[in-house]
């Protein structure tokens, strides 16, 4: 038996080996009009069942990147197809520019364990205190205890995903650039 060949691949290249992933709206505290600002996240993971926990990173150029250091609660929203327009436009334009709750007339809901909103037309609102932050190169790690799964039963929606180059399995909803958002093709 011959042994396989594992090729090296630029990061850019293996993203089509690595996708694809979850993606999330972390909603956070901000000054502006607001008072959140809206982060599409899609380096995210469960890191602890007892208590529950999950891990999300963000890039240092990011806006939310400073304002996650300062707060101590956030929203972790779950999109399905209804919110691709508001994940896609999260994901690309910075809060520097612009109020992205105000620019998307987005819905907010008031979480019943902390002050931070989740996002009305969201599957889900996971709603999160913050545990620890540590900086892991142009990233930051984020790790938050779960106070609440807040689950909209009546709004049963595949949750997107980001999706790479190779998109056999998946249907397309939404691209910009190198960006894919998608679910599973059922």
């Amino acid at each position: 038996m011959t042994e396989p060949v594992f090729t090296t691949l630029k990061r850019q290249q293996f993203r089509a080996y690595f996708q694809p992933s979850r993606v999330l709206l972390g909603v956070v505290p901000a000054s502006c009009e607001s008072g959140v600002n809206i982060i599409t996240l899609c380096f995210n993971m469960y890191c602890s069942y007892k208590p529950p926990m999950m891990a999300v990173s963000i890039h240092n150029r990011s806006a939310t990147y400073g304002l996650i250091q300062q707060c101590d609660h956030y929203v972790l929203s779950v999109p399905g197809p209804d919110l691709v327009d508001a994940s896609m436009f999260c994901g690309v334009e910075s809060m520097k520019r612009v109020d992205k709750v105000k620019e998307l007339a987005l819905e907010l809901v008031k979480s019943e364990t902390i002050d931070v909103p989740g996002i009305k037309k969201a599957i889900a609102n996971v709603e999160m205190t913050k545990v620890s932050a540590q900086v892991t190169g142009d990233h930051i790690l984020l790790v938050g205890r779960v106070n609440r799964f807040g689950v909209n039963l009546e709004r049963y929606e595949a949750p997107l995903l980001s999706i790479g180059p190779k998109t056999t399995g998946y249907r397309l909803l939404k691209r910009k650039g190198i960006h894919r958002l998608g679910v599973i093709d059922a």
